[in-house]
C-alpha cells in the first residue's frame, strides 16, 4: 500500500489539488487530486469518519451504516464455534477486539482484550498479522488446519508477540515474548513452529512532516524473519540460529511471511526489493521479489532463494493445502490506477516457486490482500484505493481467473454500489466459507458479506469498531489483522 519516496512528485497530498493543514483546526484538508487516493482520504475526512480510537457503547448514537454495536451477554456465546478477531494496534496499549459470529454471519462484540504489548499507532503495510489455529498450523486467514484453539498476535510497538487461548466467552493471554527483532508485522505457524516477520521499520507514521509518503520496510534495520517453537498450549521458545535477512535490501517493502502447507518452506513477499543483480536499478518494472527458505528438521531456515515476482509489487498471498500460492500484485499502488493483479505459483522440488499463471488483472488500484475459500475454488482480493473494492476470482488447478471486478456490486463492476468504501484492507472467511469479513483500516469499520457460489458478495452489515484520527499521521492506532472462526 505505501509507495516509493521517489514518487513524491505524485504524492496525493501535494499541490495542486493536494492536502494542506487548516489553520484553525490543524487538520489536513484539500481538493480532489488527479489521483484517486486524494478523493479517498478527503471523502473519509469530510464524512467525519476519522477520529481518535474509541469504543462505541451500546447506548451511544450510531449512523445507519454502523449496525449492531451491542455487547454479547456473558454465558450466551462461544467464540470457539464462531468468532472474528481484529486488533487495534494502538500505541498506548494494543488490544484484540473479539466478536461472536452467529449462524447468519452477523457479529456481536464480546470484549476487548489487552495483549500486554503496544501497537505502532500507525498503519502497517502487512498481511497475515493475526493468525488463528494451533501449534500445528493456521486455520485463518490461511485455511490449512481445523484446530482453532490459539490466537497469535504481533505487537508492532513493543516488538513482542502475544499468544491467547480461545475460550468460550474470552481470550486468555498465555504469554507475551520478544519478537527477536524490530516491529513484528506478520506471523505464520506450522508443525510446532512460529515464524515472525520483523520489518525493522522505525517510522510510526505514513507521511513525513512534508506529507511525503513513507515506505514500509525502508527505514531502520533490514527486515528479518525469526523462529520460535510452539507448545500445544501456545508457549513460545526462540529457535537458536533462526534469524535470517530477506533479500538483504534495505528498500524492501516486506509484506507477509507464511509457511507452505506442508511446512517445508517459508515464503516472504517484498514488493519493492529487486533481484540482487538488479538491486541498484532505477527501473520500477524490476521491483518485487518472493523469498523462499527451506525449513530444516531443527526448525531453522536453510537454503534461501530470492526470486523475481511474476508481476510488480507482490504483497499479500494465500497458501492452499494443495500447494498453490496466490499472490496479489499492486503494480505501484495508488501511483498506478486500475493496474493491480493476482498471480499464482506452485512449489518446485527444492522448495522454491514456479509461476503457474501470468498476472491476472482486476482493473483495481493497489490490490494487497487475498483469501481462498475452503475448497480452493474461489479467491477474494481487496484493494484499498480507487473507490475501495473486493474482487473475486475462480481458481482451477491453482490458476486464477477474474470473475467480478467488484464482487459486491450488482453487476460485478459498478463500484459506486458495492458497499466497500476506500480503505478496504484485511480479509478473512468463516470456517465454512459462507461469510467474508473485511476490515477497513482507514475508517475503523468491519463489514460482513455473504459469499455466494458464483463469487459474488451480498452485503449483510457494518460495524463501527474504532473512530480514527486523520489517517497516516501516526498515534491513532490504525487497526490491522483479521482472523475468523
Amino acid at each position: 500500500m505505501r509507495h516509493r519516496a521517489k514518487h513524491a512528485t505524485r504524492n496525493p497530498w501535494s499541490a495542486p489539488g493536494g492536502r494542506h493543514r487548516d489553520p484553525e483546526t490543524g487538520r489536513r484538508t484539500g481538493n480532489r487530486s488527479a489521483l484517486a487516493v486524494t478523493a479517498v482520504f478527503l471523502s473519509a475526512a469530510l464524512a467525519g469518519l476519522i477520529t481518535m480510537p474509541h469504543v462505541v457503547n451500546a447506548d451511544e448514537g450510531t449512523d445507519a451504516a454502523a449496525t449492531d454495536t451491542r455487547k454479547a451477554p456473558k454465558g450466551k456465546t462461544d467464540l470457539r464455534k464462531g468468532a472474528v478477531f481484529l486488533m487495534s494496534n494502538a500505541e498506548d496499549g494494543n488490544e484484540v477486539v473479539a466478536f461472536s459470529r452467529g449462524s447468519d454471519g452477523k457479529l456481536t462484540e464480546v470484549e476487548r482484550f489487552p495483549t500486554g504489548g503496544t501497537g505502532s499507532g500507525s498503519f502497517e503495510d502487512s498481511a497475515n498479522a493475526l493468525v488463528v489455529g494451533s501449534a500445528e498450523g493456521e486455520a485463518s486467514p490461511n485455511m490449512l488446519v481445523d484446530q482453532r484453539r490459539l490466537l497469535f498476535v504481533p505487537n508492532a510497538g513493543s516488538s513482542t508477540i502475544s499468544v491467547f487461548q480461545i475460550n468460550a466467552d474470552s481470550l486468555e493471554l498465555v504469554e507475551e515474548v520478544p519478537s527477536g527483532g524490530q516491529k513484528p508485522v506478520s506471523l505464520t505457524v506450522n508443525n510446532g513452529l512460529l515464524y515472525v516477520l520483523n520489518s525493522g521499520e522505525t517510522a510510526n507514521h505514513l507521511f513525513d512532516e512534508d506529507t511525503n509518503v513513507l515506505e514500509n520496510c525502508t527505514s531502520g534495520a533490514r527486515p528479518e524473519i525469526t523462529g520460535f517453537s510452539v507448545s500445544s498450549g501456545g508457549e513460545l521458545t526462540p529457535v537458536k540460529n533462526s534469524t535470517r535477512q530477506l533479500s538483504g535490501q534495505a528498500h524492501s517493502g516486506c509484506a507477509q511471511v507464511s509457511f507452505s502447507a506442508d511446512g517445508r518452506s517459508l515464503l516472504v513477499t517484498e514488493r519493492l526489493a529487486k533481484l540482487p543483480a538488479h538491486a541498484d536499478s532505477e527501473v520500477d518494472d524490476d521491483e518485487g521479489t518472493v523469498v523462499t527458505f527451506q525449513v530444516r528438521q531443527d526448525g531453522t531456515p536453510g537454503r534461501k532463494r530470492v526470486q523475481d515476482a511474476t508481476g510488480r509489487g507482490p504483497f499479500g498471498f494465500a497458501v492452499t493445502r494443495s500447494g498453490t500460492v496466490l499472490t496479489t500484485e499492486q503494480f505501484g499502488g495508488f501511483a498506478n490506477d486500475n493496474a493491480s493483479a493476482v498471480a499464482s505459483y506452485t512449489f518446485d522440488e527444492d522448495g522454491g516457486l514456479e509461476a503457474s499463471s501470468e498476472s491476472v488483472f482486476n482493473k483495481q488500484t493497489d490490490t494487497c490482500w487475498i483469501v481462498v475459500n475452503g475448497d480452493e475454488s474461489l479467491a477474494y482480493a481487496s484493494s484499498p484505493f480507487g473507490d475501495g473494492t473486493i474482487s473475486s476470482f475462480s481458481v482451477t488447478d491453482g490458476v486464477p481467473k477474474l470473475l467480478h471486478e467488484s464482487a459486491s456490486a450488482e453487476d460485478g463492476k459498478d463500484r459506486k454500489n458495492d458497499h466497500v468504501p476506500t480503505g478496504a484492507t484485511d480479509l478473512a472467511l468463516s470456517s465454512d466459507s459462507r461469510y467474508l469479513y473485511q476490515l477497513n483500516s482507514f475508517e475503523g469499520t468491519l463489514t460482513v458479506f455473504k459469499a455466494n457460489q458464483d463469487g459474488s458478495l451480498a452485503y449483510i452489515e457494518d460495524h463501527r469498531v474504532f473512530e480514527l484520527e486523520v489517517f497516516g499521521e501516526g498515534g491513532e492506532g490504525d487497526p490491522m489483522g483479521l482472523a475468523v472462526i
